[in-house]
């Protein structure tokens, strides 16, 4: 279920900034128990990066936007030197505060900077930052074109972006690879089926709440939190009508309803950036952990290599001149 028209003819850059503000300063001490599989399954994508693109002799800025609770940043900062300098920048002052505890306590090598940012701003000065890391963050920006020009500021001639975990707009698969899909999710992650359905009507998501917040609590303390996150955005009157738990998600993850196309993001919206790397992974929509469900993730993702639910890639700066065909 998409949102309303109502909701969508309301929603401007701040707004959807402010509410995401609002849920994670809310979700802060809950994140990493939420998304756990996030941590779990890339931290091997981010730890190859940060050793392939860390620079070695020579004193750099990595600057990590939506840093969240720390996890890129504590494993960027494992590869980073002593004049290396490590920004850790997030919309939420909650989430800023347990990312900053945790990498004093890690103690790396490099220098840090903790610095919230407003909207899609990057605080940092024109060409000074090396690598620009993003992990699961673009798709809770409502300007996407703002942001990357931001980026394109901020960035040094031949500056890398990096980004995973986003969500992939081309997830079809042929008929074989989709019933595989299908029959893997049935087997083995089948509350995902419940949960969809639930989605589909007012009526239903509301009765899911109350189901899951009746047997678990952990989606006991979610739906509280939803909650909570509703009656702010009614205090500070940022919307003149109530909203539900659904429709605040699909705020906050405004762009995973629709997922991202490679060719518009690459092409049109980083349109200043060359591709170094570009993959797809989560071919079966969750991630396996059993030895048969990660057979068959191997089987999609060999087979099906676009296909995946998520997306991670590498961009390099380049600055070069657009034409007026790239700028439709």
């Amino acid at each position: 279920m998409r949102l309303s028209k109502r909701i969508l003819q309301r929603l401007d850059a701040n707004l959807v900034c402010r509410i995401n503000e609002i849920y994670h300063n809310l979700e802060n001490v809950r994140y990493d128990e939420q998304h756990e599989d996030i941590s779990k399954f890339e931290l091997r994508f981010w730890r190859d990066v940060a050793q392939k693109y860390s620079r070695e002799g020579k004193p750099s800025i990595w600057l990590d936007y939506g840093a969240g609770t720390g996890f890129v940043s504590s494993v960027v900062g494992e590869h980073l030197q002593e004049d290396d300098l490590l920004v850790c920048c997030d919309v939420s002052s909650e989430m800023l505060k347990i990312c900053e505890a945790k990498l004093r306590n890690r103690s790396p090598r490099c220098r840090l900077s903790f610095r919230k940012n407003d909207s899609t701003l990057i605080p940092a000065d024109n060409d000074s930052v090396d690598v620009i890391s993003v992990n699961s963050v673009l798709h809770h920006i409502f300007d996407l074109r703002d942001f990357a020009a931001e980026c394109e500021r901020v960035l040094k001639p031949s500056g890398l972006f990096i980004v995973a975990h986003e969500p992939n707009k081309n997830t079809k698969l042929a008929f074989p690879g989709g019933f595989v899909r299908s029959l893997a999710r049935i087997v083995f992650r089948p509350k995902a089926i419940l949960f969809w359905v639930a989605e589909q009507s007012p009526l239903s998501e509301r009765l899911m709440r109350w189901i899951t917040g009746k047997v678990s609590d952990k989606y006991r303390r979610r739906n509280r939190m939803l909650a909570d996150v509703a009656r702010q955005v009614r205090q500070e009157h940022l919307l003149d009508f109530d909203i539900r738990g659904t429709e605040i998600q699909q705020i906050v993850d405004f762009h995973s309803q629709y997922g991202f196309d490679r060719n518009e993001l690459c092409g049109h919206i980083f349109r200043r950036f060359e591709v170094v790397e570009f993959d797809t992974y989560g071919h079966l929509g969750f991630y396996p952990e059993s030895k048969s469900a990660i057979a068959v993730e191997r089987y999609l993702r060999k087979r099906w290599p676009d296909a995946g639910k998520e997306i991670c890639f590498v961009l390099r700066l380049t600055k070069k001149e657009i034409t007026g065909d790239a700028e439709l």
